[in-house]
């Protein structure tokens, strides 16, 4: 089994050449959570940056707001849409729970969930990525267990020294409380059953093997289309016109996290 681990804006400032010299061969990150540009993880860019500078192979993990599938789709289209010409070699999961309630108190039922989960897998795979749903063991056996699901690689949540779900499985979280060199308090473990990497480089997935000369720029903060187009070189009304599905109707408005196309070659 292969180890990695999950990280989120939670787990604070990562020294990503630590943990790639304390052994861990892979990491999952959360790009964000829900559909709207701002809720992108405050600390992907610089997480994903300095993993890949570390050649820590990298995936990620979506959190789902989603109450219905019309949610769900735009929820899948926010992610692709800020992912272009990134480098992702291990899945694109969506994490399924309800760590805040949010759901419940929305009465969201066994079914939708059950589609939400379709929806957005789907929209990720037909666009050309390895897809798959995180979910506690809980939530795989009561919530979202359906045949419908089951071409879908599930990262199995289940802490403790087994895990027990009784479907094939490709990721196990096996430790929220985990302890690596560069991370400062607890992080999350995991056991990649499947070689993904290779399995995805061989099927051709993720777009890895795309050759470009366009140049891509993820935000930050304090950016503004005015600053960028300066550093390029390039015409901020340009850059706008190539961006405006990620950015929307407000130039004035872009956020930290999205990966906003600069020059098309």
């Amino acid at each position: 089994m292969i180890k990695g681990i999950d990280i989120s804006e939670h787990d604070g400032n990562v020294d990503m050449l630590q943990v790639k010299k304390s052994g861990i061969q892979f990491i999952i990150l959360r790009f964000g959570y829900g559909k709207n540009s701002n809720q992108i993880d405050k600390k992907f860019k610089i997480n994903y940056e300095n993993a890949i500078n570390n050649n820590i192979p990298i995936g990620l993990y979506h959190y789902s707001y989603a109450t219905n599938i019309e949610d769900a789709q735009k929820e899948a289209e926010f992610v692709l849409r800020n992912i272009k010409n990134l480098k992702i070699e291990y899945p694109i999961f969506l994490d399924m729970e309800d760590a805040d309630g949010y759901k419940s108190k929305r009465n969201v039922s066994n079914e939708t969930c059950i589609n939400i989960c379709e929806r957005f897998c789907s929209i990720i795979e037909s666009a050309g990525y390895y897809t798959g749903i995180y979910a506690s063991l809980d939530w795989l056996n009561n919530r979202i267990n359906s045949e419908k699901l089951d071409r879908f690689d599930k990262w199995v949540a289940q802490w403790g020294n087994n895990c027990t779900y009784n479907k094939s499985y490709g990721m196990w979280q096996f430790s929220d409380k985990g302890k690596v060199a560069g991370i400062s308090g607890n992080v999350d473990l995991n056991y990649s059953i499947y070689d993904y990497k290779n399995i995805i480089k061989k099927a051709n997935l993720n777009h890895l093997n795309n050759s470009t000369n366009s140049i891509y720029h993820i935000v930050v903060e304090g950016d503004t289309l005015s600053l960028l187009a300066k550093k390029y070189n390039v015409n901020w009304e340009k850059i706008y016109e190539l961006n405006k599905d990620i950015i929307g109707d407000d130039p004035n408005q872009i956020y930290p996290g999205q990966n906003l196309l600069i020059k098309e070659e």
